[in-house]
């Protein structure tokens, strides 16, 4: 097999062989997922089966894990000659439920619902901006989904909105605006994310630094709601930052999340803040839930396996690090909050922003404790690009 077009990491998928605090194997309903696959011949429960544009047939499988531990995806062609067609690792670009959306560099994007793979066809390359696209499922037809997408315009307060029909297998466009308070020559807002906000076609599009356009994607005339995140937030914003790298947003049981770490400027100590407000709400104001410095009074005798984060000091002696002084050294970033509703929130720790050496951290807001480090390969990704997602498709592999 030709390997110029794929990392020499990607084609060797890491073992799960971490142990998880509970029950050891026991299904997870949130996952930690690397959004980059690996070229790799694995086949479980999980793997779907389709052909990319050219007419090759391709595999798609998911080897799933408990957080912290990164959950990953492989890709494998039966002929192995024609993965030297991919241009580079296919990638996630959205998740919702149990539908995935992958990215082909073959100009193909894949809507996976296991165990099948299924084409989109699209009339304009313009649908695909990465991120910025977002699944919706209908609550009573569990084969029928939409496929959403919002472009800017030339004029700041309309959006060109595009939806995909699985059922008709078309794109349609509409224009989405904003009320006349935002219609004004000043408003910016770039979405690199999109949430599901509740039943129906109501769906948020995130841009992490400004704040969220809310939208029900399915009405005739969509009209769109600005929900602006509150001004400590805004005004913590780095433009040149990849907003991946500082925080998260999420939808979890009607409230919208957002999860932002930082390096505090007098201190030099990472703080992790996160806010909350309901989700259909247009009265209520943010409520930042909790702040929390990633320190070593978070670790007790029941953190599991703290040891691995000796790995990343690389004490070639093979003594162990001992329990103070330990956090509080580590580059905090990624933050991703769980999905379960449980306080929980996924940090990456390295020694230098560029290490190669990682772990994830599994942190307890609600308890104020490290649950659970586990490793992170992160020698196939950028320090500044997004590297992982918070996912609920594993719950749906049980």
């Amino acid at each position: 097999m030709d390997r110029r077009n794929f990392l020499d990491a990607s084609l060797r998928p890491p073992a799960h062989d971490h142990q998880p605090p509970d029950e050891a194997g026991a299904p997870a309903s949130c996952a930690v997922l690397d959004i980059r696959a690996y070229i790799a011949h694995r086949r479980n429960a999980t793997t779907a089966y389709g052909r990319i544009i050219n007419g090759h047939e391709i595999q798609v499988t998911f080897c799933v894990a408990p957080p912290p531990v990164t959950s990953y995806f492989c890709v494998w062609c039966p002929e192995p000659q024609n993965l030297t067609k991919l241009a580079t690792e296919p990638r996630i670009i959205a998740a919702e439920a149990d539908l995935v959306v992958l990215s082909v560099r073959l100009g193909s994007g894949f809507p996976m619902k296991a165990p099948w793979l299924r084409r989109l066809s699209r009339e304009d390359n313009s649908y695909f901006g990465y991120f910025n696209l977002g699944l919706l499922r209908l609550v009573d037809d569990d084969d029928h989904y939409y496929v959403v997408s919002l472009s800017r315009t030339r004029v700041p307060w309309q959006f060109d909105l595009h939806i995909f029909d699985s059922k008709t297998e078309t794109w349609s466009c509409r224009i989405a605006s904003l009320g006349r308070q935002h219609q004004h020559s000043q408003f910016e807002h770039s979405a690199t994310k999109v949430i599901m906000l509740g039943g129906g076609g109501l769906m948020g599009f995130v841009d992490p630094w400004r704040g969220i356009l809310v939208c029900n994607v399915l009405d005739d005339d969509p009209m769109l709601h600005y929900m602006s995140f509150p001004r400590s937030l805004r005004d913590n914003k780095k433009l040149d930052l990849n907003p991946a790298v500082a925080r998260d947003v999420v939808a979890v049981d009607g409230r919208i999340k957002v999860v932002e770490c930082f390096c505090d400027a007098v201190s030099s100590s990472w703080k992790v803040s996160i806010w909350s407000r309901p989700s259909t709400s247009w009265e209520e104001n943010w409520n930042r839930d909790c702040k929390l410095d990633i320190c070593d009074n978070l670790v007790d005798n029941g953190t599991f396996n703290f040891e691995l984060l000796s790995e990343l000091q690389g004490n070639d002696d093979g003594t162990p690090l001992q329990r103070k002084r330990t956090l509080e050294w580590l580059q905090i970033s990624h933050p991703r909050l769980s999905l379960n509703d449980d306080d929980v929130v996924y940090l990456m720790a390295k020694v230098q922003p560029r290490d190669k050496k990682a772990c994830v951290l599994a942190v307890d807001f609600k308890n104020k404790r490290l649950q659970d480090v586990a490793v992170f390969l992160a020698d196939r990704s950028r320090c500044d690009t997004m590297c992982y997602m918070n996912s609920s498709i594993t719950k749906y592999f049980c």
